[in-house]
């Protein structure tokens, strides 16, 4: 039997995946962001902490 997601998860699932896209956030951790998101425990510090690692990485490469 498979587990149908929440809408909260549906949405964070989307937001996370538009984000990687345009290189904002990591894809290595898309699945722990979409929990945190659908769980309602990303704060702002989160956000920006997340972006500006993701904007780190890009410099590096």
């Amino acid at each position: 039997m498979t587990v149908k997601p929440s809408p909260s998860e549906t949405l964070s699932a989307e937001l996370v995946d538009n984000l990687i896209a345009a290189g904002l956030l990591r894809a290595n951790k898309r699945d722990a962001l979409i929990a945190k998101i659908a769980a309602g425990d990303m704060r702002g510090q989160d956000w920006k902490h997340e972006i500006d690692l993701a904007q780190a990485r890009v410099v590096s490469e």
